[in-house]
């Protein structure tokens, strides 16, 4: 029996006639006869007695009049009720969380929603761990997931990242410790840790980074906790440091209760990775559309999940630095120290199951790195302008294996100050023109060579001056030597000199106006085969300048690891610090074509130089520059 069929005999109950039932439906007669028919065969009994044209009910069919009406309605009642359900579970969506995002900073944005949005719901489901989690994404189980591990292999699943998490040291606010902004994993190792139980992202966080750093986890005498609030008891009634991140103790941290110290090995944001089930298609903005609205950064870059492949393969990246040269130290130096190269490798796709081996190659001028370049020693240089396009110069063949490619600028200086040259301080030589007939020692292919040769070739000096190439050893510390009158130096080596009191500037201009720059060099055929390595090693790039600006003790640790003065860091790179500063180079990754092509010409005009012949258009390829920007 259907209900379909009690509405059929219901309109026949009330017209006592096939026919002008059949109209009322909308129906036949043949159609609202075989209805009737059927409903008498389900109940094995007649509804109607047919007296000729007329038609009456029966005892049962006065029976089931009564009772179908009370069937109908209930059937209407139910079907309203469950679309009332249907309505409320598409107002509601399901939020699944791993347990430190559930117990911190998950809630806040809970609550705001709620607030902004009563009429809608949110259901929150803390997931023990991460496979878990995964598999209800997978599943549909949920609408969203949130979670401070990466989620890998999800198919049919788009991932959000928001670099919202800070890890480090949790600590009581009257702490000695907190007279120091910042701590080394070294500098704790004594210190009476604590650490949350493995169920947490921040334990996870922490023994992955010690792999990173060669550590282990046994190298530090720690108690485990296995609930944020036992943690946070240890940490506020006893003398304990407890490793977490500013979210899982943010109450305590906005309140003060608790203190914040940043670690030198963590000092890049993690990310809270977002997964999302489905995606709205429609323009009208869904339940879930308006929660990710309330998400901090929530324009960040959206993209599928891409399975990985069983292939394992190590790939060795050889990079050529210049940690003495202070302008470069965001794109060697600082990578090394916080090794934040690592962070940004790819992991996923065809480089899920890869290992690398990354060779820093640390130089003290710029020549060995164009030479390895070359030679496909190097996969990655960094130099200044004159050995930047040292690198390219020969290069017949813009195809070879050998060739380069300019992907980014480093440091810039636009006043083209970052060269001089320098005499002992009882020196009599007082202007440049004194070094007639004299000899004038310097790093061969160096910044400092291209400025002499431009200004000896500009004052028709270059033929009256003898130039002394010096050897490594001999570059750090000019000593008073009778082989030369003079030194033709590059930041910043003629400073220390200076500072040291031993020589005085001899020459510390920029006759032909030409602005200096430092630059990332690649081996194109390294960048053909692994473009994503190179767009990876310039997030990084980009990733230690913001850290090397927004943080406050960054100074005095680059101050620590260079040996060199705060105030000649002040002076040489100030404008990363301090806005009130003046130095001679701020950090800069936009490519200057205009500026590597004035560069070119001036240099032809020097007698006797190997003309340069780079195809511009060729060799600068700014799109990796523009894809780490993006990314």
């Amino acid at each position: 029996m259907e209900i379909y069929q009690l509405q059929v005999f219901l309109a026949v109950a009330r017209c006592l006639n096939f026919t002008e039932a059949a109209e009322s439906l909308n129906l036949t007669q043949p159609a609202v006869s075989a209805k009737i028919k059927s409903l008498e065969t389900d109940l094995k009994c007649s509804l109607f007695d047919r007296l000729g044209r007329q038609i009456q009910l029966t005892e049962v069919g006065k029976y089931l009049v009564k009772e179908a009406e009370k069937l109908i309605e209930l059937e209407a009642a139910i079907s309203d009720r469950v679309k009332t359900f249907q309505r409320d579970s598409s107002r509601c969506i399901k939020i699944g969380s791993s347990l430190g995002l559930a117990q911190s900073w998950l809630p806040k944005i809970i609550f705001q929603y709620q607030q902004k949005y009563p009429q809608l719901k949110a259901k929150l489901t803390v997931f023990e761990s991460n496979k878990l989690l995964q598999q209800a994404i997978e599943q549909h189980k949920i609408d969203l997931a949130f979670s401070a591990i990466k989620f890998n292999n999800l198919a049919e699943v788009t991932q959000q990242q928001i670099p919202l998490i800070q890890y480090g040291l949790i600590v009581k606010s009257n702490s000695l410790l907190i007279k120091k902004n910042w701590q080394t994993l070294a500098e704790i190792k004594q210190k009476p840790l604590i650490l949350l139980s493995d169920r947490f992202a921040s334990r996870r966080k922490f023994e992955s980074r010690l792999a990173e750093l060669d550590l282990k986890l046994a190298d530090f005498p720690y108690l485990e906790i296995d609930t944020i609030g036992l943690m946070r008891t240890y940490l506020t009634q006893g003398d304990y440091i407890g490793f977490a991140s500013n979210l899982e103790f943010q109450g305590e941290l906005d309140s003060k209760t608790l203190k914040f110290i940043s670690l030198q090995e963590f000092a890049l944001p993690s990310n809270i990775y977002i997964c999302l089930a489905s995606k709205n298609k429609d323009n009208k903005a869904s339940p879930l559309d308006k929660f990710l609205a309330l998400l901090p950064a929530n324009d960040t870059h959206i993209s599928p999940i891409i399975k990985s492949s069983s292939h394992t393969q190590t790939i060795t990246i050889n990079i050529g630095i210049q940690n003495g040269t202070i302008p470069t130290i965001t794109a060697g130096l600082i990578l090394q120290r916080l090794k934040l190269l690592e962070h940004f490798l790819p992991n996923t796709g065809k480089y899920a199951s890869v290992k690398y081996d990354v060779q820093w190659h640390n130089f003290l001028s710029g020549m060995p790195i164009a030479e390895g370049l070359r030679k496909q020693k190097l996969d990655i240089g960094i130099l200044g302008d004159y050995p930047l396009l040292q690198s390219a110069v020969s290069q017949d063949d813009f195809t070879a294996d050998n060739a380069t490619r300019l992907v980014s600028f480093v440091a810039i200086n636009p006043n083209g100050e970052g060269n001089a040259i320098i005499v002992p301080h009882n020196s009599p030589l007082e202007t440049i023109e004194d070094l007639k007939g004299e000899t004038v020692a310097l790093p061969l292919g160096s910044s400092a060579h291209g400025m002499l040769l431009r200004t000896l070739s500009d004052l028709d000096l270059l033929s009256q001056v003898q130039l002394f190439p010096l050897k490594n050893s001999q570059l750090k510390t000019p000593q008073h030597s009778q082989i030369a009158a003079g030194y033709a130096y590059f930041s910043p080596f003629h400073q220390l000199a200076s500072d040291r009191g031993n020589f005085k500037y001899l020459f510390h201009d920029n006759l032909t106006q030409l602005p200096g720059f430092y630059g990332v060099v690649v081996s194109q055929s390294f960048a053909q085969r692994y473009p994503e390595i190179i767009v990876s090693y310039l997030q990084a790039l980009i990733a230690a300048q913001n850290w090397l600006a927004k943080t406050p003790s960054a100074f005095s640790l680059v101050s620590k690891w260079t040996k060199v003065k705060p105030a000649i860091l002040d002076s040489i790179l100030g404008s990363s610090f301090s806005e009130n500063t003046s130095s001679l180079f701020i950090n800069d990754w936009q490519i200057r074509p205009d500026w590597v092509d004035s560069h070119i010409t001036q240099l032809q005009k020097v007698p006797n130089l190997k003309t340069l012949q780079i195809p511009l258009d060729r060799w600068i390829q700014p799109e990796f520059l523009q894809a780490a920007r993006q990314n």
